[in-house]
């Protein structure tokens, strides 16, 4: 009996293209920033108005800081730009080039604060905020405003079974991965906010302490230890000399290209891309399509029968070409 021909099939989704794919190594780190508090459509860039001016980065603690720029001529509540850039103007802490948040020992640790000034320094912020309301333009440019946002975050160190994440690039036919070392999620820092708080709590001690002194008393040492729900113990003293050392760690400052930049696309073509395609090594696995499917799967259970395996398709038309085999033969038999 002669074997029926299978019908052709049509692809539903069908190859347009293919690429080759190169594996390459950038001389530098390659580090991700992820907004999660900002829409993709709105990047931080000079396009957009939004172009950052600095990054500062400790890291020793992965600590990651980027200041953004703000366009205070739209959406800007001018009143509250200048009350909190006369705050920011004046703290200490802030002015010594210190920080607030996981930077600043998250305020579990003593705040390191400078000697005090004798005042001069500052006597030009004693103008009003109606006076510099008055002139915006001035004071935003003397900058007596708050004109800029903090975005912060900590790089967190690599564990057994993370991820492993891919920058890919296109030149024509030929598709370039380049590995992630480093993802880092930015939200903003409210440093002004913890600036205003600090100097209320300032003014409120010190007029504490001058209509009630406070008594000498002998300092002695106390070792404070937390139990968990779990009773695991947690050292306090241990997490405040962590603190402390992140309010140590002096910030390394950086500049910020914008990503229209000409240096920015010179950077991107010498780094992401593999140099030499023609001496570039032939990966080959030692996976068959079916082992890596089952590798990047979950278990396939069949559900009528617990703990069966559901065969793949290849295994299903290999099982029925066997069986329609089978049965041509038995057909010549008779």
């Amino acid at each position: 009996m002669a074997r029926k021909k299978a019908p052709k099939v049509s692809l539903e989704d069908p190859v347009i293209r293919q690429y080759k794919i190169y594996l390459n190594r950038p001389r530098n780190r390659l580090m991700v920033f992820q907004y999660p508090n900002r829409d993709s459509v709105q990047p931080y860039s000079a396009a957009n108005g939004q172009q950052p001016s600095e990054i500062r980065v400790k890291p020793k603690h992965g600590l990651v800081e980027v200041d953004v720029s703000i366009n205070v001529h739209a959406n800007f509540d001018k009143a509250k730009g200048i009350q909190y850039g006369k705050v920011m103007r004046k703290n200490e802490i802030l002015r010594e080039g210190g920080s607030y948040g996981m930077a600043g020992g998250l305020g579990l640790v003593g705040l390191p604060r400078p000697p005090r000034e004798d005042g001069q320094v500052f006597r030009r912020d004693q103008l009003s905020e109606a006076t510099l309301l008055q002139d915006f333009e001035d004071a935003n440019n003397k900058g007596h405003v708050m004109n800029k946002i903090t975005l912060g975050g900590q790089i967190a160190p690599p564990q057994s079974g993370d991820p492993v994440y891919f920058i890919g690039v296109f030149r024509g036919d030929e598709l370039h991965l380049n590995k992630v070392d480093v993802i880092v999620q930015l939200r903003p820092q409210f440093h002004h906010l913890d600036a205003l708080h600090d100097q209320e709590k300032s003014l409120s001690r010190a007029q504490r302490e001058l209509e009630n002194p406070p008594p000498e008393s002998e300092a002695r040492a106390v070792n404070m230890t937390v139990k968990s729900s779990d009773s695991d113990e947690f050292d306090v003293n241990e997490m405040t000399r962590t603190l402390k050392g992140m309010q140590e760690e002096p910030w390394q400052h950086l500049k910020w290209v914008d990503q229209e930049d000409e240096h920015s696309y010179r950077v991107f073509d010498e780094q992401l891309f593999l140099k030499d395609t023609g001496e570039a090594q032939t990966l080959v696995s030692s996976m068959t399509n079916e082992q890596y499917l089952d590798a990047i799967s979950a278990p396939r259970v069949d559900p009528t029968r617990q703990g069966s395996k559901v065969m793949t398709r290849p295994d299903r038309d290999s099982e029925q070409s066997s069986s329609e085999d089978s049965d041509v033969s038995n057909d010549k038999d008779h």
